[in-house]
């Protein structure tokens, strides 16, 4: 699902990624862990502001403004090494229901067999501050809404925890407390190609 999907510079998107079939991937610390190393990754490689996220067992959040000119790079990268990642881990620990569930009734291009994420993952452009920090409320409120913990500071896998006083190495994944990218910040990605 595509909503309001812009290529304009220095937009907040909000991003929902579904698993396929809605097979519950993130019911696992270790593939959490894997798509957050992934968020990491991507970030040192192609700089974007991560303004909030949670996993869920089924499907991911999240409120990033890329430096790209779209959202869409994001998407593919994000979606992409997180979907190789996971596939080889539950290869290697030979996780085979979880593999069958994950199994495509026909090879892709490439010859894949096999998928993490639903094709159409919903962005929707966030224009106020209001609509950001609604977004914000919703995501980190999910796993209480769905009986998953009491509080959202209770769930390892969001950034809610980041936005509180804490040690580092506590959140998975910080925030970025500087959400608007410079337009020297801007003007050098747009030099150096991301």
């Amino acid at each position: 699902m595509n909503l309001y999907k812009s290529n304009e510079s220095n937009t907040f998107h909000y991003v929902t990624l579904v698993t396929y079939n809605r097979v519950p991937v993130f019911g696992s610390d270790e593939a959490c862990k894997i798509f957050v190393d992934v968020l990491g990754e991507v970030r040192q490689r192609f700089p974007y502001k991560l303004i909030g996220y949670v996993l869920m067992p089924d499907h991911v959040h999240a409120i990033v403004n890329s430096r790209s000119s779209t959202i869409s790079e994001w998407l593919h990268r994000v979606r992409g090494n997180s979907a190789r990642k996971i596939l080889a881990w539950l290869r290697d620990e030979k996780h085979l229901m979880s593999l069958k569930k994950l199994e495509l009734a026909n090879p892709q291009k490439r010859q894949h067999t096999h998928a993490v994420w639903q094709k159409d993952p919903s962005v929707i452009d966030l224009w106020s501050h209001k609509f950001i920090r609604q977004k914000l409320n919703y995501l980190h409120l999910n796993p209480v809404r769905a009986g998953l913990c009491e509080h959202p500071a209770d769930w390892k896998w969001s950034s809610y925890r980041a936005y509180l006083p804490h040690k580092s190495g506590e959140v998975p994944i910080e925030i970025d407390w500087q959400a608007y990218w410079k337009d020297e910040e801007l003007a050098v990605g747009k030099a150096q190609g991301v």
